[in-house]
């Protein structure tokens, strides 16, 4: 996708295993491709780290923060691994 712009997609998320599936998916499924998906699981006591990754594309980036930090900390983490021209950010209970 040359001279294509990326754009970062950040999520972070807690327990929130119920909604998870349906944000992911909404954002793999947008038209524009050259993206790269980043999960910050901030110490989730639910499934929803498993169900991260279950997903094998590689424009996820996915990070799971050993305990619950709250979405500030987890935010600033996810900030510090995006490489995109553009920023988008997505709450977990949220579809595009």
């Amino acid at each position: 996708m040359e001279n294509t712009p990326l754009v970062s997609v950040l999520l972070t998320t807690y327990n929130r295993e119920k909604y998870l599936s349906y944000c992911i998916e909404s954002v793999l499924n947008q038209t524009y491709k050259n993206l790269e998906f980043i999960i910050i699981d901030d110490g989730s006591t639910d499934s929803s780290m498993d169900l991260i990754r279950r997903y094998h594309d590689p424009r996820i980036k996915a990070f799971h923060l050993n305990e619950n930090h709250h979405i500030s900390y987890a935010t600033n983490v996810g900030l510090k691994k995006v490489s995109g021209d553009y920023l988008a950010y997505i709450d977990s209970d949220d579809v595009w």
